[in-house]
């Protein structure tokens, strides 16, 4: 049985050729150069349709938005087993949690993939890593799964998706999640599922929301800054168990009494966020402020959350749920 599966290129590291002096100039390769180095096996069709031609540090949440309305598309025809999209590394994270955090649920599979060597460099990844993903689309057992990463034949869940090197070609993992399964010979393997939200739908204008970072003797002032210059939200990427610095705690009130929504997340790798400690600046004083603590994320992925929340029909239940 052909499985067909459509490529949406939208630049990157993947797309890059060499310059004039010698570095890789990302996103000038199409999706159609691309598969035309690859030996697809007999069962797999590939149509391409290039989205964005760009880098990834310069995709916007308009792209964003534009690439959803796309899929959703694509989906609602019913023609696709699964849809494949080439991305930069850069911000692959962003997009694919974006996509995750707000797709209703899908008919076909959805795989986002890219590369850390561009494609005219020695022991590039960018063709693996293509045919993986596409193998990967074309099979049944990824359905249902929301949308996944796959990098390094090893398949990720965009939730918990993290960039962790940058420039070797196991660029990306779940630290302390680990990965869902992997691809073999042209085989796919899973090995765990993971466990999906409910999608927030975006019905308005996405809000601008900030990320602030909790370090020792961090100054306040830039939560005022934030504020100040337009931000609806903001994340604490707080220290430990989400803590701040007790000079933050005064700032945090008054934005809040101002409207701004803040969200606190811990900056280690891993680990939920609980009222534990009973210090100046601790968890408890956030969250009796009203901050948002949400557990699992990182700093990026609750800003979109954040985003979604700010924008969607429901928003104090969506916050609920966060």
């Amino acid at each position: 049985m052909i499985k067909n599966i459509i490529l949406l290129s939208t630049g990157g590291t993947i797309a890059s050729t060499k310059s004039a002096d010698n570095r890789s100039k990302s996103g000038e390769l199409t999706g159609n150069d691309l598969i035309s180095r690859l030996s697809l096996p007999s069962h797999i069709n590939v149509e391409v349709e290039s989205i964005f031609q760009k880098p990834s540090n310069a995709l916007t949440f308009e792209d964003l938005i534009f690439l959803r309305e796309k899929i959703i598309s694509i989906s609602n025809e019913h023609k696709h087993a699964g849809i494949v999209i080439t991305h930069g590394t850069d911000t692959l994270e962003d997009s694919a949690f974006f996509l995750q955090a707000c797709l209703p649920q899908l008919s076909c599979s959805l795989i986002v993939t890219g590369s850390q060597r561009a494609p005219h460099l020695e022991g590039t990844d960018a063709y693996t890593n293509l045919m993986s993903a596409i193998v990967a689309a074309s099979s049944d057992k990824l359905m249902n799964l929301g949308v996944l990463v796959v990098f390094n034949e090893s398949i990720y869940s965009a939730n918990q998706i993290r960039k962790v090197n940058s420039f070797q070609v196991n660029g990306f993992d779940s630290p302390g999640f680990g990965h869902l399964g992997y691809i073999s010979e042209n085989k796919v393997h899973l090995i765990q599922r993971p466990e999906l939200r409910k999608p927030i739908i975006p019905v308005r204008t996405l809000q601008r929301v900030d990320i602030i970072t909790a370090c020792l003797a961090a100054s306040p002032a830039q939560l005022s800054c934030s504020a100040e210059s337009g931000a609806k939200g903001i994340v604490l990427e707080g220290i430990g168990k989400g803590h701040v610095p007790p000079s933050w705690i005064p700032l945090v009130k008054e934005l809040i009494k101002d409207g701004v929504k803040v969200a606190v997340v811990t900056g280690s790798l891993q680990g939920s966020l609980e009222p534990t400690y009973d210090f100046r600046g601790c968890l408890k004083d956030l969250l009796d402020l009203g901050v948002i603590a949400i557990s699992d994320f990182s700093a990026r992925k609750a800003r979109i959350l954040l985003m979604l929340a700010l924008s969607s029909a429901d928003i104090e239940q969506s916050f609920l749920e966060m």
